[in-house]
């Protein structure tokens, strides 16, 4: 599942820092991976990237919920991470995309 409004946030911040051509060039999307037990938001790298595909930049995780009712809850606090992640960690992640 593409997170399209996390994609524009970390595009925004990009060019905020003078890079955001990184986006076009070494970004495949942003998603929700899930391994059965944690939910994860994962930044994928493009094949401009430095990164090996399969490679995965975490910008939040959480378990899951044991509750059906929490599990909405763990969705809304994990993009809200997510999000101060990647204004938060913007100059990590374009190292990370630059391969240093």
């Amino acid at each position: 599942m593409a997170l399209l409004f996390l994609e524009r946030l970390l595009r925004e911040e990009l060019a905020r820092r003078g890079r955001g051509e990184l986006m076009a060039q070494a970004v495949q999307h942003i998603a929700l991976t899930d391994d059965g037990s944690t939910i994860y938001v994962h930044l994928l790298p493009g094949a401009g990237s430095a990164r090996l595909p399969g490679r995965a930049y975490v910008l939040a995780w959480r378990d899951y919920a044991e509750d059906p009712l929490q599990r909405l809850d763990c969705f809304r606090w994990l993009m809200g991470e997510a999000k101060l992640a990647i204004h938060d960690n913007a100059d990590d992640i374009i190292r990370w995309l630059e391969g240093r």
